[in-house]
């Protein structure tokens, strides 16, 4: 199994597709968007520890030296990593991002709440995934029912 620390290059096994690092050695990676756009960097993970998952990566935006930036929470499921370049990528527009719920650093918003929990991804158009019909694994388990009437299931 590959592990790095610190910034440090993974060593990966070749019988194994993933590497795994520190949360650390991302913290201050850019975010860029898929039109080539720095959005912010990172400043922390957020992890569900019941889920066993990261469920937000929190971006700073603007400011200089932490003075005038603001903190925004989005769901990792709209992250690709670079893994090897320490570069996250999030399927988002700037304007959308700053349209977002933030925060600032001394006034972090209880994650804990549903309906803070359930803003965040209405405004990014995610279905939280502690509601998910598809597991982590990607087993669909939900009850083959329409979740809109007017789009057919494929």
């Amino acid at each position: 199994m590959g592990t790095a620390f610190h910034g440090m290059t993974p060593s990966v096994h070749p019988s194994i597709s993933h590497a795994i690092f520190s949360t650390s050695a991302f913290k201050g990676a850019p975010v860029h968007n898929f039109a080539g756009e720095v959005l912010g960097k990172v400043d922390e993970f957020v992890l569900d520890f019941d889920a066993g998952r990261v469920a937000y990566v929190v971006v700073s935006v603007g400011g200089f030296l932490g003075v005038g930036e603001k903190l925004y929470a989005v769901p990792w499921e709209l992250f690709s990593i670079r893994a090897d370049e320490h570069v996250l990528f999030v399927d988002i527009d700037k304007q959308m991002l700053l349209d977002a719920p933030g925060f600032e650093r001394s006034r972090w918003p209880d994650m804990t709440d549903e309906q803070w929990a359930e803003e965040i991804h209405a405004h990014y158009a995610q279905k939280p995934y502690w509601n998910s019909d598809v597991t982590d694994a990607g087993d669909y388990v939900g009850n083959d029912t329409f979740d809109k009437p007017d789009r057919d299931r494929i």
